[in-house]
Parts: structure tokens; sequence; C-alpha cells
């Protein structure tokens, strides 16, 4: 990857070679003492041994299911290593994994977890296995479960690995179903492919699915690396929606740089419109980051902006928009203190800051008043799953 495009996990590690200090709790407020009401409360970390956990997603029954990025090579002494986007060594492994957590029905407590899907694809450090690049999003469609696999580079890579690890590099940039009956998985869309033969950005080719939404025709994929919105429809044919242009130049120590948009996630909203979160690339200027709007056969409008590094948003049950930013004052700025908004869904100008006691987030999903976030995303065997009450 560019310099200018560093995709979450790779710009994430640069966070890691700082000290993680603590980061107290904190409720600040926002632009409306009205909403000063709009709380997020009990703070309880359901699990704390994850790697690299990322897109979060809750079932009918209430039953959390979290995509884990993995550790890379893990235990594998023998697995490939080779340069990776940012310059250092990487190893790839089977260690990417989706682990769901059993709740007591839609209570917000955890009975037990389990490991429903192993040896998906992980790239990561060799010496931690931290930043890792792998699962990254799932999402139920008729009880059927999704998930993107990132890459972050060129998909040609997949091309170079060893033979006996030939098979587990296409599985890399692609959409995957899972048969969790059944035990199987089944590759839906292969977006590395995609990009090689269309480039939908006319540009380098670097692939990173990070995100789905399902919808009636199939899948929305948000593509991190390619700078795209694509459609996945049900016989797996991929097609683009929008390409998301460079933003404006800032100044950098390269000089001035037009930073790459970096979408991050796509949810659909109470108004069966899609909403889209931006990172903004390198070299991630703190409050330039968008929420866009998308409605079907329409251009994309701004829903709502001034946020910084955002991976992911989540709709309230009262439709107001919750928004969570990796990193709240911005990649470069070596504070791996996240945060997560809230936004009222007719008037965003009235937001509040709900909590910036997170460390590096990654993942965001509800289950009624229950908020659950991915913790410490870009980290191995240390990563969480937290569970919040929102009370508005």
């Amino acid at each position: 990857m560019r310099p200018t495009r560093l995709a979450l996990p790779g710009a994430a590690a640069a966070l890691l070679i700082v000290p993680l200090v603590g980061v107290g709790p904190s409720v600040a407020d926002g632009h409306d003492d009205d909403h000063d009401e709009v709380t997020l409360e009990d703070r309880t970390v359901l699990v704390r041994t994850l790697d690299n956990p990322r897109g979060i997603t809750v079932d009918r029954s209430g039953d959390v299911f979290v995509a884990q990025a993995g550790e890379g090579r893990g235990r594998d002494g023998r697995a490939p290593c080779f340069p990776g986007p940012e310059g250092d060594v990487v190893c790839l492994g089977a260690t990417g994994e989706i682990t769901e957590l059993h709740m007591r029905g839609h209570t917000g407590r955890l009975r037990t977890t389990t490991d429903v899907v192993k040896g998906l694809p992980s790239i990561a450090a060799r010496a931690d296995g931290s930043a890792a690049i792998g699962p990254s999003d799932v999402d139920f469609d008729r009880n059927r479960l999704f998930a993107t696999i990132g890459l972050g580079a060129d998909p040609a890579v997949r091309d170079r690995m060893p033979a006996a690890y030939r098979d587990l590099a296409d599985k890399l940039a692609t959409v995957h179903r899972f048969d969790l009956r059944r035990g199987t998985a089944t590759k839906v869309a292969d977006i590395g492919d995609y990009e090689r033969t269309t480039n939908p950005e006319k540009d380098d080719f670097d692939t990173n699915p990070n995100s789905l939404v399902s919808d009636r025709r199939g899948h929305v994929v948000v593509d991190a690396g390619g700078n795209a919105l694509l459609h996945v429809d049900n016989d797996g044919d991929i097609s683009t929606t929008f390409v998301f242009p460079k933003e404006a130049a800032v100044s950098s120590p390269m000089g001035r740089i037009r930073p790459d948009a970096v979408p991050t996630t796509v949810v659909k909203g109470p108004d069966d419109a899609y909403y889209v979160s931006q990172l903004t690339g390198f070299p991630f200027v703190k409050g330039t980051a968008t929420v866009w709007r998308f409605e079907r056969g329409e251009d994309p409008e701004v829903f709502a902006d001034g946020f910084t590094n955002v991976i992911d948003l989540a709709f309230t049950d009262d439709e107001d928009l919750l928004v969570l930013e990796i990193a709240t004052n911005g990649l470069a700025s070596g504070d791996p203190k996240g945060a997560l908004h809230w936004v009222d869904g007719d008037d965003t100008d009235d937001r509040k800051v709900l909590t910036t006691n997170l460390t590096l987030p990654g993942g965001l999903a509800l289950d009624g008043d229950h908020v659950y976030v991915s913790n410490k995303s870009a980290m191995a065997n240390v990563g969480e799953v937290l569970r919040f009450t929102l009370d508005d």
C-alpha cells in the first residue's frame, strides 16, 4: 500500500510502538445540553483474549459474533513471510477465526464462547501478531453467516505464496459464506479478482474488503483498499456502486498530500439507505472523516462530518447514529484512545461523545440497549469485546 493509503490494520500498527497509556472513563458533553441524558453505562469486558478483533454482529437470538483477524503465522514456523504493506515483515497463517459469544437471550449477559469458524487466513507482523489483516466483518442474511476477509495489498501477492499455502492465500480479499451447522465454507465473491480485472479506482492495485451488509439482492461491500463501495449479488457477480475520491490536499512530512478516503464500514439505516464511514488516509488529519448516505439511484450525500478515523457505525432503535472512532486524536498522534459518539438522527449537528474509555476499537453492534464494541482491535492475544448499556 502507498503511504497515502494506510488501511486500518497497518495504520493502527503505528500506534503500537508507543506505550499504551491508561485511559480512564470519560463522558463528554456534546453540542446540545438537551441531550445530556444520553449516556453509556455499565462497561463490562465480556472477553479479553482475542486476536485482533474487528467487526461484530448480533443474531436474532442475541448471540454476538466477532471476526478475529488472527495473529499471522501463529506457531507455524514454516509459514511464508514477505514484505508487508508498511515495509515490515509479515507472515501468512491460518489463525483467523470467527467467534460466537453465547448470550443469555437479549440480556447482555455472557454464557460461554465458541470459535465457530477456524483456520481462516491471517497476515500479521512476524514478531507478535499485531495489526493483523484477515477476517474483518461478519453479517447474517436469513440465518446464513457471511464474512469479509481482507488483504490490504495487490491481490497478485496471493499467487506468489508457496503451493502448500495457496488455498489459504486464495481466501484473502474475498467474501465467504459459512454454514455453521454443516461446518462448510463457500467463497461467494473474489474482490481481489475483481480489482485485478476492473480496478474501479483506476489507480494502483490494493484490495481490502473491510465491511459488508446484506440486502435483498446480495451484499453491499466496502473495499477500504480500493476506496470503493461494491455490490455482490446473490450469484456472486460484483459491480461498483461508487468510488470515493481523494480528499483535499493537506500538509504532511512528505509535503502536500491528497489523502485517500479509505471507506471503512457500511450499514443500512432506518430509512433503507446505506451509510458509509470514512477513515481518511495518511496523514490522518483530525476532524476530516465523513459519514456518507447512499440511496439507490442517487448521488451520495454527506450525512455527518467532522469526525476522526471512523471505523464503524450503528443505528439505535430511536434511529440515532453511533459513530466509532479508532483513534479520536488521529492515527498519527501516537494516542491509542478511541471514542464513541452519539449523533441525533434528525439533527446531525446535535451530537455527544459517549465515551473515550476505548483503546483502538474496531467494531460496533447494537442489540436493543446493549452496545457491543471490539476493543484493542490491532493487538494479538489481548483483544476484547466490551458491553455497554445505552441510556437515551
